[in-house]
């Protein structure tokens, strides 16, 4: 029994807009995009491919829409000489092992030849527990649905209170985040990302734990954005950092996933848990440093 957990993230707002999809191995490619179209508000009027890494028109393999590999819409296919496949007729399994996917590697999704709304799914979690034909389900999200008929890429990001007023488009002071909690309703502020400059340290990554919600922060060329939302209804102070704590180790991976994707490189587990020394410290100073 295997099922296959894609995080799939729109192309141009991909921390801040997202879903998990799990899904069994013998279910189609086209189910899939299916219900990736349904999980973010669109249509399925247009074209469409998966395709390799983040490659999108370059892919060496494209999986198609069943209408274009067969010429029912009334056009060629089109190809630039890859390999091209009925995603009809192919399995996720299938796809898997035809282009090699391994934990934490990724695949590209194109809909909308004209306006091409670009995705990337990383493989998240291969699970040995959920039947084979299991129907794809999306099981976490983030984001709003899009608005298919304006120009992708324009959300705005938006950030909490106080935090929507007070942090700076660029790297926040470090001694600031810390007076944050100083607030009521502000349970801690841990950074993650400290950097010493001229002016001082300065964060360009941090978690902030309200009393129910709790979120990981990013700082991005033009400014910050809500990298993971953490829900803590119902749950102890201690369970919600618990919780925000793994977001921000499961972050720290996916930045060297993605890092290693760009680069060409593999980064190993010393270089993540590398990553996790600031927190790490953070909990310890906090007196929670078996969390």
């Amino acid at each position: 029994m295997t099922a296959y957990r894609f995080r799939v993230k729109f192309e141009p707002d991909p921390t801040a807009v997202w879903r998990d999809i799990l899904v069994g191995s013998d279910r189609t490619v086209t189910e899939f995009q299916s219900t990736i179209n349904q999980a973010f508000s669109l249509d399925d009027e247009h074209l469409w491919f998966f395709g390799t890494d983040e490659d999108y028109w370059d892919s060496k393999i494209k999986y198609q829409s069943p209408q274009e590999f067969d010429g029912s819409v009334g056009v060629d296919p089109i190809s630039f000489g890859e390999r091209v496949e009925n995603a009809g007729e192919t399995t996720i399994g299938e796809m898997t092992r035809q282009v090699g996917l391994e934990q934490y590697d990724r695949i590209c999704y194109l809909y909308d030849y004209g306006d091409e709304w670009q995705f990337y799914a990383i493989l998240k979690e291969i699970s040995s527990e959920e039947l084979d034909d299991k129907e794809p389900e999306v099981v976490k999200e983030k984001g709003e649905g899009l608005e298919q008929y304006d120009p992708p890429g324009q959300n705005q990001e938006w950030l909490p209170e106080p935090l929507d007023t007070e942090l700076p488009e660029t790297a926040v002071p470090t001694k600031d985040l810390r007076a944050l909690e100083k607030r009521d309703g502000i349970e801690h502020v841990i950074p993650l990302l400290s950097l010493e400059t001229g002016f001082g340290t300065v964060s360009e990554r941090f978690m902030i734990q309200y009393e129910d919600v709790g979120y990981v922060l990013e700082n991005f060329k033009p400014g910050w954005d809500v990298v993971e939302e953490v829900d803590g209804t119902g749950t102890s102070e201690e369970e919600l950092l618990t919780a925000l704590a793994d977001a921000a180790r499961d972050w720290h991976a996916e930045i060297a996933e993605m890092s290693g994707a760009a680069t060409g490189q593999h980064f190993d587990e010393q270089t993540v848990e590398a990553m996790h020394v600031e927190l790490e410290a953070e909990l310890e100073r906090k007196g929670y440093g078996h969390l």
